[in-house]
């Protein structure tokens, strides 16, 4: 079988990784397109994933729109050449538009709201099949199924991820050591116009006030200056996740690097422009857990406030570690799930217990409970959202147990 794959942020590479590998292993081609945006392509080749860079980081937001456009031909030639069964994307809209054209099975994962990423507009309309997390606030009529889990679980689900001390050792990190990890964005992407991040004051106040208890590592996508007393991220982007798994705290803006901090147990804290009344699905039910506490950036001096208090709590990592327990017992391997949606001898994956809700909830989060519980559809593989045709015969059909 014949599968494409596109790329276009470096949480896409960590979400197909294994999915990858274990396509491959089992005897299926898999043809894995890029886009480059900060360090996709050191981390395709980190993994040792053979992959083709279709286009180059783009700059400015007419850059953008020229990029995307340029991306979208280049796929379109190397699928119609392919003739992929399947096209698998994460917020992907290249990949949704081509899989209509070259009459592949598009499977597209998405875990921001339209609200918010406005980028949906232009892909779910031509998308076979939209996956979303179940805590996903909006619902879409055409072949939207919903699974219990989160993209980060692909990669960091406790069957996937074990964090290696030795990892950190190896870049001169003892991993015993009181450290935070402050992590803050570019702000270049479709969805980030009219939004900033945390104030260069607030960066400096933050890093003042941990680094008066341990070390801190600053990972900025702005490649802007470090504060005073903050120091370089100390390992490659291949072992980012070992240095979150044991840092005693993480601070952010940037919503993939705080919703994987706070599944590994780590205390942690998000400072952005998108908390509060529109916030994401995700963060509502993280903030529920008690497992991320999301504030505004017009509550920047609250956040930090509670931030310097929380890396003083000698409680709280014990307290994250019970209330990640109780969350994963909610939730999937979620790279077993995609696998299960192509592979007729995958088995769909299910929760250890589904029926246990939050135990412990947030302070401060910035945020309330409450999502559309949204409907599953019956997907029929190898149609198009609104026609009842069988699949192409000379294609596998999906299972779904």
């Amino acid at each position: 079988m014949d599968i494409v794959i596109t790329i276009q942020h470096a949480a896409n590479v960590h979400f197909f990784k294994h999915v990858v590998g274990e396509l491959e292993s089992a005897g299926h081609d898999v043809f894995v397109f890029a886009r480059e945006k900060g360090v996709v392509g050191e981390l395709l080749d980190a993994y040792g994933i053979d992959h083709e860079l279709l286009c180059g980081e783009p700059r400015g937001w007419l850059g953008l729109g020229l990029t995307q456009l340029c991306y979208e031909a280049r796929l379109l030639r190397r699928a119609r050449s392919i003739d992929p069964h399947y096209i698998l994307t994460s917020h992907g809209i290249a990949a949704s538009h081509v899989g209509t054209l070259v009459d592949a099975e598009s499977h597209v994962y998405i875990d921001t709201e339209t609200m918010i990423n406005g980028g949906n507009r232009l892909t779910i309309p031509f998308t076979d099949v939209l996956y979303t997390p179940d805590s996903f606030r909006e619902t879409y009529d055409a072949e939207h199924v919903r699974y219990p889990g989160y993209h980060e679980l692909a990669y960091l689900h406790p069957d996937r991820f074990d964090p290696d001390p030795d990892r950190l050792r190896a870049h001169g990190v003892d991993p015993d050591e009181r450290y935070a990890v402050l992590r803050l964005g570019a702000w270049n992407g479709n969805h980030d116009i009219g939004k900033a991040g945390i104030s260069a004051a607030g960066r400096h106040k933050i890093v003042d006030e941990l680094a008066a208890d341990g070390r801190v590592f600053v990972a900025d996508e702005g490649d802007g200056p470090l504060p005073s007393g903050a120091e370089p991220l100390p390992v490659p982007p291949a072992d980012f996740h070992h240095l979150l798994a044991f840092a005693d705290l993480v601070v952010g803006e940037v919503a993939t690097t705080t919703l994987e901090a706070g599944l590994l147990g780590t205390p942690t804290v998000r400072i952005s422009p998108f908390a509060g009344a529109s916030e994401m699905g995700k963060f509502r039910e993280l903030a529920e857990y008690g497992l991320v506490r999301s504030f505004h950036t017009d509550h920047e001096t609250t956040a930090i406030r509670e931030l310097t208090r929380l890396y003083r709590d000698p409680s709280a990592a014990s307290n994250w570690a019970d209330r990640r327990e109780a969350l994963l017992a909610t939730k999937i391997d979620v790279t077993q799930y995609v696998l299960s949606q192509i592979l007729a001898d995958v088995p769909e994956p299910t929760p250890d217990d589904r029926d246990p809700g939050p135990t412990l909830a947030a302070s401060g989060s910035g945020t309330d409970p409450g999502a559309d519980a949204g409907t599953t559809v019956t997907h029929h593989p190898g149609s198009r959202p609104g026609q009842d045709s069988p699949p192409r015969p000379d294609r596998p059909s999906v299972n779904r147990n």
